[in-house]
């Protein structure tokens, strides 16, 4: 039974902390106001859109501090193509209102997971002193090798075809089609087009597998500390 428990805390601990590598490695990109910076000068945001530069900016500022909880509305107003107008329409503003509740939503997991993950661990030590960290370090290999064939499916996917790609996590994320928007009117798909959000996926992805490796060395390196010391007391 205390090896169940044990097992069944290690697990849990396990995917909680590979949840939360995951959702930190979306934040450091999606709200890095230095990646959108070099996006839209690779892509030429502002000229497409016909805005300076300065305002692009300040409009960035709004929509993530928006999607952030930092701000109550998307409202805004800038110079576009010479004429000093709303920025974001009503269709717009009504699929940001989602994106924000989606976001929210994977921030809290990640506060939950980064609070339960070090409490489960803590319990597994308290039930199985000796064994615990070979547990969790075996876990942890194991749990992080079915999302590593989990995380190269869905890359490979995107690098096929990333409109699919990205249709289908419109899909899966969102319960009404308000994500389509027109690339030729509306200006928050001409900030954020395709091609942005592929150099998102993709650094979401390399900055994600980075971790990923960090923490799996440490449970190997874990493990075979575990095994030289066991060596050690048989001897």
């Amino acid at each position: 039974m205390k090896r169940f428990f044990t097992n069944l805390c290690v697990v849990l601990a396990s995917i909680m902390l590979i949840v939360a590598m995951l959702v930190i490695s979306i934040e450091t990109f999606a709200f890095n106001r230095g990646f959108f910076e070099k996006e839209y000068d690779k892509i030429g945001t502002a000229q497409d859109i016909g805005i300076s530069t300065a305002d692009l900016t300040g409009v960035t500022d709004v929509l993530l501090d928006y999607t952030q909880d930092k701000r109550d509305t998307l409202d805004v107003q800038a110079s576009i193509e010479g004429q000093i107008q709303e920025v974001f329409g009503e269709r717009e503003k009504e699929h940001m209102v989602d994106v924000k509740a989606l976001y929210i939503a994977a921030r809290n997991v990640r506060t939950i997971c980064l609070i339960a993950a070090p409490i489960l661990i803590l319990i597994a030590f308290l039930i199985s002193r000796k064994k615990a960290i070979k547990a969790l370090c075996r876990s942890f290999l194991y749990t992080s090798g079915a999302f590593l064939v989990l995380v190269v499916a869905i890359g490979l996917y995107a690098v096929i075809d990333f409109t699919a790609f990205w249709t289908a996590f419109h899909q899966v994320f969102f319960t009404n089609d308000l994500w389509l928007l027109n690339p030729n009117t509306d200006v928050l798909i001409m900030m954020v087009p395709e091609q942005f959000f592929f150099d998102l996926v993709t650094r979401i992805i390399i900055r994600f597998v980075s971790i990923f490796a960090v923490f799996n060395i440490a449970a190997i390196v874990g493990l075979k500390l575990y095994r030289k010391r066991l060596k050690k007391a048989v001897e």
